[in-house]
């Protein structure tokens, strides 16, 4: 556990720096600005500014934190691309089953941006999709599209237009 002595140690042993660009589900696209040991916590956290709602975010080191490097727009079109080359339906035992799975592929601090938008797609694809797996889709859908603004410049209605036509050609 970083204990706020070396911080360049910290970050040498770690995927993410100050000044990276990150996304999350929670706060949207932000820039890591550094690390804070909180002595009354006895933890560790990376601090984050978003660039959405100019907040400052903090994130527990040691845990499974829901962030990751933003992506180019090299890597956001291979992504598109790769999905959309494939069939991403499978079968589950029942609904709860499904969404356990959903739940399971993106709720990891190695979630990419491909595993997002195969789920996305998955849900997409699904004749019988519930409340829960709508929700999901939704959610998923808004983060990718604040994403893609980002990364292309353009409006969040205009990038889930686009990635909603790109998955589903």
């Amino acid at each position: 556990m970083f204990d706020g002595t070396n911080t360049e140690e910290f970050f040498l042993n770690r995927s993410f720096k100050p000044d990276d660009i990150v996304v999350s589900p929670k706060f949207g696209i932000g820039v890591i600005k550094g690390i804070e040991f909180l002595e009354s916590m006895n933890r560790s956290f990376f601090t984050i500014s978003s660039i959405d709602n100019k907040l400052k975010n903090m994130i527990p080191t040691d845990s499974e934190i829901l962030i990751r490097k933003v992506s180019t727009k090299n890597s956001f079109n291979k992504s598109l691309d790769k999905i959309n080359a494939k069939d991403v339906t499978k079968e589950y035992e029942c609904r709860k089953d499904r969404i356990a799975a959903f739940q399971e592929k993106i709720r990891s601090n190695k979630v990419t941006l491909t595993t997002i938008l195969a789920v996305i797609k998955e849900i997409q694809q699904l004749k019988d999709k519930g409340a829960v797996e709508r929700q999901m889709m939704n959610e998923l859908l808004a983060t990718v599209s604040r994403e893609y603004a980002f990364v292309f410049e353009c409006e969040e209605d205009e990038a889930k237009k686009t990635i909603k036509k790109r998955l589903l050609q």
